[in-house]
């Protein structure tokens, strides 16, 4: 564990509590993103095989972007978060690409998270 491992899990951890937003409807950044989320949300509840509405997936995937986040954040908890988020989103990259989903958000996740482990390591 070094200083940079702390600096980019905790940048990390504060992009995945600031991502929330755009989950449950807050065009943050940009208004772009706030329709890539509205539009994953209802891809989620489908996958869901309706027991989810698009808002009800989108509460579900903001908590768990928060709480991941604020899991890599406080370094105890770091890096069982990241292997948790790691099977996640290598699961959901799987699915992705079954159904044709964009597949650049998928790899930017799954390099984050790499990159996160691999300074925990070091």
């Amino acid at each position: 564990m070094s200083p940079l491992s702390d600096v980019v899990s905790i940048t990390f951890g504060g992009l995945c509590i600031a991502s929330a937003l755009p989950f449950v409807g807050i065009p943050f950044p940009t208004r772009a993103w706030a329709t890539y989320y509205a539009d994953k949300n209802i891809w989620l509840s489908k996958l869901s095989g309706g027991r989810l509405t698009p808002n009800q997936a989108g509460y579900a995937s903001a908590l768990l972007r928060i709480s991941v986040g604020s899991c890599c954040i406080y370094q105890p908890t770091r890096v069982a978060a990241l292997l948790v988020n790691g099977a996640v989103v290598v699961r959901g990259t799987m699915v992705a690409h079954r159904d044709g989903r964009p597949m650049r958000p998928q790899w930017n996740m799954l390099g984050a998270i790499g990159l996160c482990l691999l300074l925990e390591l070091l």
